[in-house]
């Protein structure tokens, strides 16, 4: 995949803590992450390979909302925020509207989530 640098982390590294700057997202390709809420110190989601990680913050521009530790060897595809940005700007104005709207739509239900 263009763009994208694989990225191994040891068992029990920290990938990035609450409140760091949000330079990269992530596609898990194998091991296991863990994603730590930043107010309660408690695991609320295990995310196994396939699943991406990070891409809100990236998308936002802003910080890290929680803590991802690897709970084992893991490798990752990680993809810069500039690099994401390029890959947007290739695509259709359609899609590329599309996305950002996914994204808005997710950004919104993650914030209602965490009032009720």
């Amino acid at each position: 995949m263009s763009g994208f640098t694989e990225i191994r982390f040891s068992a029990g590294e920290t990938l990035f803590r609450s409140g760091d700057p949000a330079k990269e997202l992530f596609i898990l390709q194998k091991g296991e992450i863990e994603l730590i809420d930043s107010k309660s110190g408690k695991a609320f989601a295990k995310l196994v390979a396939g699943e991406s990680f990070g891409e809100q913050a990236v998308l936002a521009g802003g910080v890290r909302s929680a803590t991802a530790i690897a709970k084992e060897d893991c490798v990752c595809l990680g993809l810069t925020a500039d690099g994401l940005n390029a890959i947007l700007k290739k695509e259709s104005a359609i899609s590329n509207l599309l996305f950002r709207a996914l994204h808005l739509q997710l950004f919104m239900q993650n914030a209602l989530s965490q009032v009720r």
